[in-house]
């Protein structure tokens, strides 16, 4: 499962970053010392070992007295700062001939900073993208913008991955729920396919499937905790009517899990999955007819400051709508025909299977990222749902 997801939300980003498509196959490569072939399989290996990568200096990569793993990381890394820069060279040229562009996230970056701050030449500068003039903003440089792309690429990949392996397998072990969601699928986009869904008229509606993710990332939150700084001066923080100052310089970091988890704001049952606590005026009244029921639903805000799985304020996530429409859009797609349950094991009951997958999720520890230790040890089927 959680291959499968990393697969799936690794392609999401090569689609939407680059417009490259790729068959639903795990990244592979022939060698450890072969060049990967694809832009999926550069970006790959270096999500793959992003520790790495951070701690050691980018030349050492490519020496070669080191093993072979760190030298297939060094012609990832070239290679993926390849495709970056072409896209890059081919969307300032779409701009000097005045025609659309990419719509990735690439073209939008490079159009934003020409927008405002001058047309760029096409000679494969990499000092900037736009004229260099005296301003209290600048235009990107081309190191900020690939910098800007591989973060989006590094936050968003892992992160979304490891809350849709969550999602899956606790839908695995609640059928109920796959049923509650599909009831909201069948009803907005029963006549409609996946390439026509639209995400002004269809988003917004999924509230459901909205409440899975949601509820899953109040559990678990594959970041523990959101680091936040004082910076050069004190500050105080009240709470009521207690006072706290901080003292400049000082990192403070927030325990989510602890904060979401908090029976004062989410009830004796706050250690429960239950999406449906995130739907008000919920009904499961069968008098009532469908349209009336899911149009009466509408989706928790919870109270400020007890829910912050994206942050909160000027510095919240930037890809958090992003997130939120790639899950549901997985959601809909895959639970709007199909049904998923745990392949049982010889002699085991449904009854110990769900426990079995109950206890590989809560099975999680933090490796950069809180997920779980073994997820592969479940096996899922799907079946078309009748």
């Amino acid at each position: 499962m959680s291959e499968d997801t990393r697969t799936l939300a690794l392609h999401v980003l090569a689609y939407v970053g680059f417009q490259k498509s790729y068959p639903f196959k795990s990244a592979t490569r022939n060698s450890e010392t072969e060049e990967p072939a694809t832009y999926r399989d550069s970006l790959s290996v270096v999500l793959s070992n992003i520790l790495v990568i951070i701690i050691l200096p980018a030349f050492l990569f490519q020496m070669p007295i080191l093993p072979a793993k760190f030298r297939q990381i060094g012609l990832a890394l070239t290679s993926f700062r390849k495709y970056m820069l072409d896209q890059l060279s081919d969307e300032k040229r779409l701009i000097a001939e005045g025609r659309p562009g990419s719509g990735t996230l690439m073209s939008n970056l490079v159009r934003a900073s020409e927008a405002q701050y001058g047309a760029a030449g096409v000679n494969g500068d990499e000092k900037t993208v736009a004229d260099n003039r005296p301003h209290e903003m600048r235009a990107l440089s081309v190191d900020e913008i690939l910098g800007n792309i591989f973060v989006f690429n590094f936050a968003g990949h892992d992160t979304t991955a490891i809350s849709l392996a969550f999602g899956m397998l606790l839908l695995v072990a609640h059928p109920n729920i796959q049923d509650w969601i599909s009831e909201e699928l069948d009803f907005y986009l029963e006549t409609t396919e996946g390439e026509k869904w639209g995400y002004e008229a269809n988003f917004p509606r999924l509230k459901r499937c909205r409440a899975v993710l949601v509820e899953t990332l109040r559990l678990y939150n594959p970041l523990p905790g959101v680091p936040k700084y004082t910076g050069t001066q004190s500050r105080v923080i009240r709470s009521g009517d207690q006072e706290m100052t901080l003292p400049e310089d000082t990192m403070v970091v927030a325990n989510l899990n602890a904060l979401q988890t908090h029976p004062k704001y989410w009830g004796e049952d706050s250690l429960t999955w239950r999406p449906s606590r995130w739907i008000l005026e919920s009904s499961d009244d069968k008098r009532i007819d469908m349209k009336t029921r899911l149009g009466r639903e509408t989706l928790l805000t919870p109270e400020k400051g007890t829910f912050i799985a994206w942050s909160e304020g000027a510095r919240s996530c930037p890809g958090k709508k992003f997130a939120q429409v790639e899950f549901v859009a997985t959601m809909a797609a895959v639970f709007r025909k199909f049904r998923a349950e745990p392949v049982l094991k010889t002699g085991e009951t449904p009854a110990a299977a769900k426990e079995r997958v109950l206890d590989v999720v809560k099975d999680s520890n933090v490796e950069l990222l809180l997920q779980m230790r073994d997820p592969d040890s479940v096996r899922v089927k799907w079946s078309r749902r009748r």
